[in-house]
């Protein structure tokens, strides 16, 4: 069989969509970041922020819809029934290009990684059968894959301007076109001026409403690593975009 052409696999041509979730969305967040309602809770000064410090209490993730979907699909293809492979590419494909999008700043790049890592995927479907989170375990084998992707082709890695150029504010609340351009110029001027490990922490956290211990799984580091990277990222972001509003209202 053929894995690195599975019965329904597309490129990015073909429609996968590439539009952020409304709820928990990274923008959404970001933007409402700067309002004077969130402002309080993202007050984490700085020389307050300790590596050492304990993970934020979280609830045990549960398995996603959608990762239910995909463990009964993963079954059947260990079962031999290949029919199925069309979902397992539907669930995970538009998600995961996504990710590694931010991780080579290329499409054609992000579409190589994917691909490469449904080959591996396609290659061993049992493995995925036996993990809690089987998106955040494949999740793990994309990063994995950029990686090796960017070490062959000699490319650093960096934060991708055309994905956050993508980011999309959205609200039930008429704004004025022009602020909400505004805004998201300033979002995206904040996240770029983040470490990369610290803006991937956060985008999986928002973008994917994983927990710090799916996070961690994803990019081989600790919780405490991970709640550590998210704090602080936060805390600059909120301080980078109260100095961008602060220029911004200068200006104005």
């Amino acid at each position: 069989m053929n894995y690195c052409s599975p019965p329904a696999y597309r490129r990015l041509n073909s429609g996968w969509g590439l539009s952020m979730p409304t709820e928990n969305s990274l923008d959404q967040f970001l933007v409402s970041s700067a309002s004077d309602e969130m402002r309080e809770t993202l007050h984490t000064p700085s020389e307050n922020v300790h590596a050492s410090d304990p993970t934020p209490p979280e609830g045990k993730a549960a398995v996603r819809p959608f990762e239910q979907e995909l463990i009964q699909a993963l079954k059947l293809i260990g079962e031999g029934q290949w029919q199925v492979w069309s979902r397992v590419v539907g669930l995970v494909g538009p998600r995961s290009l996504r990710y590694a999008r931010f991780l080579t700043e290329h499409d054609a790049d992000a579409e190589d990684v994917v691909q490469q890592s449904l080959t591996r995927l396609a290659a061993s479907p049992s493995l995925f059968r036996v993990v809690q989170h089987p998106w955040a375990y494949f999740l793990k084998i994309v990063r994995n894959e950029a990686i090796r992707f960017r070490m062959k082709h000699q490319r650093p890695a960096a934060i991708s301007v055309n994905l956050l150029t993508e980011l999309q504010f959205r609200t039930s609340i008429a704004i004025d076109p022009l602020e909400v351009a505004e805004r998201q110029q300033m979002i995206q001027a904040a996240l770029t001026e983040l470490p990369v490990d610290q803006a991937e922490v956060v985008i999986l956290k928002f973008w994917e409403g994983m927990t710090f211990q799916e996070i961690a799984s994803v990019m081989g580091e600790s919780p405490y690593t991970v709640a550590s990277r998210y704090r602080y990222a936060i805390a600059k972001l909120a301080r980078l975009l109260r100095s961008l509003e602060g220029e911004a209202a200068h200006v104005s």
